[in-house]
């Protein structure tokens, strides 16, 4: 084999490697962003559980205090009567 034909030869696969090197480097670049996606998304899930929990014990002290004044309201009604 001459000269020429291992130089090219080594030519093409360098240029593969360097291809391969390329797309390689933009697959890390969106696994990055997509990364930094996922981790807001799961902030935001993290934010509004918080806030699901604190709703659920705002509703329940609201339901707590209904039934408080709903049974003060049924006891004045059956001392009248």
């Amino acid at each position: 084999m001459d000269n020429n034909k291992i130089f090219d030869t080594l030519e093409r696969k360098i240029e593969k490697l360097l291809a391969r090197l390329r797309a390689l480097e933009q697959d890390n670049e969106r696994l990055k962003v997509d990364l930094a996606s996922a981790r807001r998304s799961e902030k935001d899930v993290a934010d509004s559980r918080g806030t699901v929990e604190r709703l659920e014990k705002e509703l329940e002290t609201v339901r707590e205090r209904l039934q408080r004044l709903i049974a003060s309201l049924e006891a004045a009604e059956s001392s009248k009567g």
